[in-house]
């Protein structure tokens, strides 16, 4: 008998002591949803914290495979009770618009039958629920039932009538209203009002930027974050694109739609966040080579045009200055280049005339030797380099601001430009030697040598520019991007891609423009820092851009 007396005791406490509790203990219910800023998609296994900035307590959850997430923020009542509303009140739905479901919270002064209704736009009813509540405060859901379009929700007490509008993207065969929740909102008993309380919401999720948003809320709050991924934050320049030889011989395909086949176009190039893309003129010398200038002008005049058609999307650009401001009113920035010295026909006058149109590097050599300038693809190359011409073609090119680029320059060659310039030379589409042994890639001794000049070696993304045998995969391209950077810091890697200039032998990972932000995730998963990932993709490129073209 005293083990069931001490039994009841004890069980009258917990009764006790959890009516105490759950009086003092009131919840607000905040939710979202966490998308990419760039394609919209849901982004799932975002970590939401939530800060309250009140007491300075901080608690975190997940957003889920639909990029949603919900949260109950507890805090207190202000004098220890439970607080009732005063007055009939019904909260907009959220989300709003929504699909699949939605949420409506209402607050109910005194007890009586509510009934809710649902409407579609052309008044007919769609399902209605009534229950017996209890004053306090409560939710009821809506799960899309019918088509898409505009409902109206009518919640009607004793005390009123009140109706939302609420907007279904997607129809659907859902259940309709829910039953009741109860649903506690943090109450002042001094005047009977909603209580507000200061949170701050972030939300971060590998590989992209940190969001934080300050609010107030009572209850029914619902946040849409977009979070902007690391490698759309910072400047994208690509330094070598070959689409222009393709598209010269293909007058139907233009950069404003979106293709299957080719490398680029300006959709793509969106979704691969580029902000400076480098569009190469490159004359093949084996059907042109006596009518070259006039060649590489016809592909001007192309790149001309499909600007004139895209003046909302891309601009031309001949400085970083230009660039950015191109990129701000959210075009991207186009500048031309030059590649193979043959496309002057050994006139210094047709080189400036390139540079009048607004070419900003001329690669020096294509795999064919000048009698100015010996390629690396040529058995002289380790021997032969500038003839007085080429020294001239090397000083001109400083005095106009134009870039030198030595990809696919001999190796003597060079060795003479770093002797005549007093610029910074860049490699645009190159491997390093040390880890493919091919005439097109650099021997260590030339990387630093481009490195002490101050200028960068854009990585390829050609596979047999990058690999002995077998595919290449985008860790492929982070290995040799991994050899520059710990041969001469991270200050001299950029991006090279040679789209379009491939053919369909891709890295698998890289088939094509869009598919950059991998590239920048790989490059995050292998310990690179936000900043070091901003050098590669743009900024030490920017350094080159800036002293040899200007401000």
């Amino acid at each position: 008998m005293d083990n069931i007396i001490f039994k009841a005791i004890v069980l009258s406490i917990i009764f006790v002591l959890g009516n105490l509790f759950s009086a003092q203990a009131e919840t607000i219910h905040i939710s979202g949803k966490i998308a990419d800023k760039v394609s919209g998609k849901a982004l799932s296994q975002t970590t939401v914290y939530i800060n309250d900035l009140q007491n300075g307590t901080i608690d975190s959850v997940y957003s889920n495979i639909n990029g949603l997430w919900e949260y109950d923020l507890a805090v207190t009542s202000i004098n220890g009770e439970p607080g009732l509303p005063i007055t009939f009140r019904v909260s907009q739905n959220y989300p709003n618009p929504f699909n699949p479901s939605t949420r409506i919270d209402l607050s109910i002064p005194e007890s009586g039958e509510v009934q809710v209704t649902v409407f579609n736009a052309l008044g007919e009813k769609i399902d209605a629920h009534r229950d017996f509540l209890q004053p306090g405060n409560y939710s009821i859901d809506w799960n899309s039932k019918g088509s898409s379009g505009i409902y109206f929700i009518q919640i009607k007490t004793g005390q009123g009538s009140i109706t939302r509008k609420m907007i279904q993207l997607d129809g659907g065969q859902g259940s309709g209203l829910s039953r009741f929740q109860r649903a506690n909102v943090r109450v002042s008993h001094a005047t009977g009002t909603l209580t507000s309380i200061p949170v701050r919401i972030r939300a971060s999720k590998f590989a992209y930027i940190d969001h934080s948003v300050d609010s107030e809320v009572s209850g029914g709050e619902y946040f849409e974050i977009a979070l902007e991924s690391i490698h759309h934050h910072y400047t994208m320049i690509d330094l070598h694109n070959d689409i222009l030889v393709k598209m010269i011989d293909s007058p139907s395909y233009h950069l404003a739609d979106w293709h299957s086949y080719n490398h680029t176009d300006i959709p793509r190039l969106q979704e691969g966040g580029v902000d400076v893309q480098f569009f190469v003129v490159w004359v093949d010398p084996s059907h042109y080579l006596q009518n070259s200038y006039q060649r590489a002008m016809d592909m001007i005049d192309l790149f001309q045009t499909e600007l004139s058609l895209n003046e909302e999307t891309i601009a031309q650009a001949g400085t970083f200055a230009q660039s950015r401001s191109i990129n701000d009113q959210n075009k991207i920035a186009a500048v031309l280049a030059v590649e193979g010295g043959h496309a002057i026909e050994n006139d210094i006058a047709k080189l400036k005339a390139f540079h009048q149109t607004g070419m900003r590097y001329l690669t020096i050599t294509w795999n064919n030797s000048l009698d100015w300038a010996v390629s690396a693809q040529d058995s002289r190359s380790a021997t032969v380099g500038l003839s007085d011409f080429g020294r001239k073609v090397i000083r001109t090119l400083d005095t106009l601001g134009v870039i030198i680029d030595v990809s696919h320059t001999g190796i003597k060659t060079i060795e003479d430009i770093l002797e005549v310039t007093q610029n910074p030379i860049i490699a645009t589409h190159s491997g390093v030697r040390a880890l493919r042994n091919h005439y097109r890639n650099l021997y260590d001794y030339q990387i630093q040598a481009i490195a002490n000049s101050g200028g960068v070696i854009g990585v390829v993304f050609y596979p047999p520019f990058l690999t002995s045998g077998g595919p290449a995969y985008i860790s492929t391209v982070a290995d040799h991007i991994d050899y520059i950077v710990n041969l001469v810091g991270i200050d001299y890697a950029a991006i090279g891609s040679d789209f379009d200039g491939i053919g369909t032998n891709t890295v698998i990972g890289l088939e094509d423009v869009s598919k950059f932000p991998d590239l920048t995730l790989e490059l995050l998963n292998r310990g690179y820092s936000n900043a070091k990932v901003e050098k590669i993709l743009g900024a030490n490129f920017r350094r080159v851009f800036e002293q040899v073209c200007g401000d």
